[in-house]
């Protein structure tokens, strides 16, 4: 894919060029003269140089990467290339983030709260956190449900025109909108309910609930996220990346031997995700197939690299 005459591709390349070198870096942390070494801009002063790098950070802030200057008053430019996931900032509406946030202050998951915040956003979703609940959740009957779940408290509901009385176990945000998992008192079979069908919801007393150790808990990994027809991708990596090739892009059904190289042929779900991945793992892995897949990923890159330099 590398072209020297196509202005967009050497675009794209020193985009991937600095996000790797900062990811490889000892605290992710780089000089600027280091980043202008690796970028190769041909600008013929240094400080031109230094500009064409500021504004390739600017444009990697925008697209959600956080960098950022740490070089003391008067030092040398030094960026930092911060330890957070932007992927989920990256690939959700502001409203759609406060659902997830919802969920993850729900399910007590404070990395993913702080994954998913920008800093513009409240520093907690806590007890006092309130988010727009999608058309036909009750936000009470939703916060009912939630405190029902943290503080382990039998839940008492209407659902389809019955009285229940449940153990309350997590909720769920599927394609259809938000769930409840939880077991009816007296059985011991998980089932799902419907949220925008739930009424009339108490709480009983902190501890009444048994809370199960075998129950699915929400998938808040977004490669793993049913959200497009399966494919397989084909992928390359050397033995000592291995490990985070899949930790990224998912578990292999398939894995062969290349002299020293590892084929990995990873089953991919969210096409969209998958490739944000890709993209943070860098030279770290190629992209073998299929060529619809790797048709998508070219496009994308063309894409980012035309708006690096418009």
């Amino acid at each position: 894919m590398a072209d020297a005459h196509n202005p967009q591709v050497a675009a794209m390349g020193r985009l991937f060029a600095i996000l790797t070198a900062l990811s490889l870096a000892p605290d992710r942390t780089l000089p600027a003269v280091d980043l202008l070494r690796v970028a190769e801009y041909g600008a013929d002063s240094e400080d031109d140089r230094l500009d064409q790098l500021r504004r390739d950070v600017r444009h990697l802030v925008r697209l959600g990467w956080q960098i950022e200057n740490v070089a003391d008053e008067g030092s040398a430019t030094r960026f930092r290339l911060t330890r957070v996931d932007n992927r989920l900032r990256v690939h959700f509406t502001p409203e759609e983030r406060r659902e997830l946030m919802r969920a993850a202050d729900a399910a007590g998951l404070d990395t993913v709260m702080a994954d998913l915040r920008t800093d513009t956003e409240a520093p907690s979703a806590g007890p006092g956190f309130t988010a727009p609940t999608r058309p036909g959740v009750d936000g009470v009957v939703f916060d009912r449900l939630t405190h029902a779940i943290r503080h382990r408290c039998r839940a008492r509901f209407v659902y389809r025109e019955r009285a229940r009385v449940v153990h309350p176990q997590t909720v769920l945000l599927r394609r259809g909108g938000w769930y409840l998992q939880a077991v009816e008192d007296g059985d011991d079979l998980v089932k799902t309910f419907a949220i925008s069908r739930i009424a009339s919801v108490d709480d009983d007393e902190p501890g009444t609930a048994v809370l199960l150790d075998d129950v699915p808990r929400p998938q808040l990994n977004p490669v793993l996220w049913p959200v497009d027809p399966a494919i397989e991708a084909v992928v390359v990596t050397d033995a000592e990346h291995e490990a985070m090739v899949v930790a990224a892009l998912g578990e292999p059904t398939t894995e062969q031997d290349m002299d020293g190289r590892r084929r990995l042929t990873i089953p991919v779900i969210h096409r969209s995700a998958f490739r944000q991945r890709l993209y943070a793992l860098g030279a770290r892995v190629l992209l073998e197939g299929p060529d619809a897949l790797r048709a998508e990923v070219r496009a994308e890159l063309v894409a980012i690299a035309g708006e690096a330099t418009a």
